[in-house]
């Protein structure tokens, strides 16, 4: 199971976007699913993108098909 936490920034170590900070959000009240945000600086990013997954199944199988080894902030 992949490693996941809600809130938080994440510095992306291993995988596609390598050195880029994530940050997941549970957004079923709204959208009905997960965010995935990714930027390349937290003070000023200039690249980045997001997605969006219908369910906790999906958002495991987008981490661990991007091959993320993630270390989470406070």
């Amino acid at each position: 199971m992949a490693n996941i936490e809600f809130g938080k920034h994440g510095r992306i170590l291993e995988g596609f976007y390598e050195n880029y900070f994530v940050q997941l959000r549970n957004d079923l009240d709204g959208t009905g699913g997960f965010l995935i945000l990714i930027v390349d600086e937290l003070s000023a990013p200039t690249d980045g993108g997001d997605y969006w997954v219908e369910d906790m199944s999906a958002l495991e199988s987008f981490i661990e098909s991007s091959k993320w080894q993630i270390e989470w902030g406070e």
